[in-house]
């Protein structure tokens, strides 16, 4: 489930009818996301991320801030995110700066998750390596017999990220390569402005 905040404007309208369209054809992690982050040296590295949130400020998803991604994140705060649905013929191609979300926003989230889900978040050091997945899932069942779950709360190296986009790419396909490319901007004035691209 994504939760739809205020969503008033363009290119925002056309991200949100386009998830609604995912959606609503019921298609396997419609939500979906690549998200692509470089590392000191510049090596870029990318993994899917399920969309959590969309409103006017941005889109947001749920991370370890310690992992890989985090550690990168921390470093150069530009990322790239791309949606693709093979159903639907379209993808949208975002690039902007990401931050954390607020902390109520984060403690939320974290609270409307599945009592394992917020347990492995608690015990996984995301990214590092581990013995066993037998071991991971011991340790999980060990916090559970020993903590409520009404003391079971985030951990202050989880929350949500909220990436502010500067570009928006709408792309899709067509017969004989003539895909249709429609590319938002974010001004120097703080205006969206569009334009079509050649595919």
């Amino acid at each position: 489930m994504v939760e739809k905040g205020k969503v008033s404007k363009e290119p925002y309208l056309e991200l949100l009818k386009t998830l609604e369209e995912a959606e609503n054809k019921n298609l396997v992690d419609w939500n979906a996301m690549n998200i692509a982050t470089v590392c000191q040296n510049g090596q870029p590295s990318s993994r899917m991320v399920l969309l959590k949130k969309i409103s006017d400020q941005g889109i947001s998803f749920y991370s370890n801030f310690s992992s890989r991604k985090g550690k990168e994140i921390d470093l150069n705060a530009k990322v790239a995110v791309n949606f693709w649905w093979r159903e639907l013929k379209k993808q949208i191609r975002i690039e902007g700066v990401i931050s954390k979300a607020s902390e109520q926003d984060s403690d939320a989230y974290f609270d409307s998750r599945p009592i394992k889900s917020r347990v492995s978040a608690i015990i996984s050091n995301q990214s590092s390596k581990i013995e066993s997945y037998a071991v991971l899932t011991n340790q999980i069942e060990e916090y559970l017999s020993k903590n409520d779950e009404s003391s079971i709360k985030r951990p202050k190296h989880c929350g949500l990220y909220l990436i502010s986009p500067n570009a928006i790419e709408f792309w899709k396909e067509r017969d004989n390569r003539t895909h249709e490319r429609l590319k938002y901007e974010l001004s120097l004035e703080n205006k969206w402005e569009s334009f079509l691209l050649s595919p």
